[in-house]
């Protein structure tokens, strides 16, 4: 077989692989929507966008994200009803039917966009660099795992990443088309996510690198036409942008009031919502490379993405320039945010891919490199495939939080009096376990919040009331202990715990120590259970609590079931249950 066909066969294992990966366990939690909170909220967005232009607009924290997703979803779901029947999201089935038409789209973008970094990278430094980089993305776990949820992010990338395919085109040989497409995939991307405007710097810099860029030239004229054409895909997207999203025109009040409260505010530092709390007194610049790239595609993939990186720069070719424009311009602009959330680190894993891919190709064709080249590319690929295999533990059994579920259902007596939180990951019980409504919120709000069904549950506000700087400590401790005597048993899991661990100060005092004293067992209550998931392969366990936060809180968080000691708070007697179990699966 020629190189050409062997190169195809390759690059179709590669995509291959990838799709497995993608699309293995794409129903898990489903259809209990509240899981992933940012995921329901592009389900949601979505719905309404159905009704009207306006109900959309004007539901809560809608500008938080751009409508593409959205769109796209509804184009799924109408073809879909078109041929099955209309779904009907208070009904369960489809409700279930429904997540995974929209996790299908993340999973087929995210497929979509391994072929795309091949072709950048074969551009940049030929097949097999492009083959390196298309196996490193295909099992790249922070974009393998964002492809299971249908937020924003992975079609982001997906347009992210065609419009830098067009953009190296661009600098390659400038035809007319690459501005048409950089700047409608640029579009795109932003009316998907708005910091997709880093896109903007790297069109700049492909074009100063086109063969059309007069260097030579002294004279206006010809730089007063390349200034032009640089504005050309920088026009187009902004029309696409616009065309997609006319909401931000039509109600700009309300889209200013979600960029402000819900973007600019807490990720630049204006606002401190308790959801960020974990990010404190961190380096936030820093916590990207002893943080989210280390766990979100593993350290021999970050060293290798970033030398690739510096590799590029010191190439100095036009085409590998601008291949570098692409990392370097996103960590200039997403780098910037004092709340380096994982998935935020998500459009630079592309372009670490292509680096590494190019710097192994170029290594490889050094006769003196040949061989350590050889067994450094592989190192580093099998470790990152590696890291893919132990994460697929996580969707290779039942989500964590319905495995909680059937606990308490074996362990807390019907009617008994539980402590919950306001939190997404609760276990679902009652109602939610059994027929989720898709239109229902079934998270306890309100400090005073007691909710019957299955069991009484009672909320112990560690979100607003107990978060709330203005409450005297005195009152919170004394809060605390009542919602404490009104229960037997507390079912948590570990958002709180782990955001309250990084606040100071007195007024987070009660809670902080009512968290010490709980798992110390000096409040009166034992625990029973403690459901958590790792990723493991072939009996080796990858303990992944070191990771920023979010990196396990939306499809593996950990999950404690606590039972009273001694005489119980309601008129529910207590049976004689096991003694503490773990469900933590290695």
């Amino acid at each position: 077989m020629t190189k050409t066909a062997n190169t195809t066969i390759a690059l179709a294992g590669i995509v291959v692989a990838g799709a497995i990966l993608r699309f293995y366990g794409l129903d898990w939690g489903a259809p209990y929507h509240h899981f992933h909170i940012d995921e329901h909220f592009v389900f949601v967005g979505a719905d309404n966008l159905r009704t009207s232009l306006r109900t959309a607009a004007l539901s809560p924290k809608f500008f938080m994200y751009g409508p593409l997703p959205m769109y796209l979803l509804n184009v799924a779901r109408w073809v879909y009803e078109a041929v099955a029947g209309p779904l009907h999201l208070s009904v369960s089935d489809d409700g279930y039917r429904y997540m995974l038409l929209g996790r299908a789209i993340s999973a087929t973008l995210g497929t979509l966009t391994i072929p795309l970094v091949f072709l950048i990278a074969r551009r940049a430094g030929g097949a097999v660099a492009g083959l390196i980089a298309a196996a490193l993305l295909a099992f790249a776990v922070i974009h393998l795992r964002d492809s299971h949820f249908f937020t924003v992010d992975i079609t982001l990338i997906f347009f992210c990443v065609l419009a830098w395919a067009a953009s190296m085109a661009m600098a390659d040989h400038g035809a007319r088309w690459t501005y048409v497409v950089a700047g409608a995939a640029f579009g795109a991307a932003l009316a998907c996510k708005y910091t997709a405007v880093f896109l903007a710097p790297m069109i700049v810099v492909a074009h100063a690198c086109s063969p059309a860029t007069p260097w030579r030239e002294r004279t206006v004229k010809p730089w007063l036409r390349w200034a032009l054409a640089a504005a050309v895909p920088i026009a187009i997207g902004s029309v696409v942008f616009l065309a997609l999203d006319p909401m931000i025109v039509m109600y700009p009040d309300k889209f200013a009031q979600d960029v402000r409260e819900q973007i600019t505010g807490p990720l630049l530092g204006g606002a401190r919502p308790l959801w960020n709390a974990h990010f404190r007194g961190i380096q936030p610049q820093l916590y990207w490379f002893t943080n989210l790239l280390p766990w979100g595609i593993g350290p021999a993939f970050m060293a290798a993405g970033l030398a690739g990186v510096v590799w590029l720069v010191t190439r100095r070719t036009r085409l590998a320039i601008a291949a570098a424009a692409y990392p370097l311009a996103h960590y200039a602009i997403a780098g910037q945010t004092v709340t380096p959330f994982m998935r935020y680190s998500l459009p630079i894993v592309p372009g670490l891919a292509v680096a590494a891919g190019v710097l192994g190709a170029d290594l490889l064709r050094r006769p003196g490199w040949r061989r350590p080249a050889l067994a450094g590319v592989t190192l580093v690929v099998a470790l990152t495939a590696a890291y893919a295999a132990s994460y697929m533990n996580i969707y290779r059994q039942p989500d964590a939080r319905l495995a909680a579920s059937a606990l308490v259902y074996d362990t807390v007596p019907k009617g008994a009096a539980v402590l919950v939180e306001p939190s997404h990951n609760v276990p679902p019980m009652g109602s939610y376990l059994t027929e989720p409504d898709f239109y229902r919120d079934y998270v306890n709000w309100g400090a005073e919040t007691v909710r019957r069904d299955d069991f009484t549950l009672y909320t112990l506000d560690v979100y607003r009331y107990l978060y709330d700087t203005r409450v005297p400590s005195d009152d919170k401790r004394a809060y605390i202990k009542r919602r404490l005597a009104s229960v037997d048993f507390i079912l948590m899991d570990d958002t709180f715990v782990e955001l309250y661990d990084r606040l100071s100060g007195p007024s987070h005092a009660p809670v902080r120590e009512y968290y010490r004293d709980l798992f110390d067992g000096r409040l009166g209550f034992e625990l029973v259970h403690h459901v958590a998931r790792t990723p493991s392969l072939l009996g080796f366990t990858v303990d992944d609590e070191a990771a920023e936060f979010t990196f396990t809180l939306f499809d593996h968080p950990e999950i404690y079931v606590f039972r009273r000691l001694g005489p119980h708070a309601g008129g529910v007697p207590l049976e004689n249950g096991p003694a503490e179990t773990s469900d933590r699966v290695q």
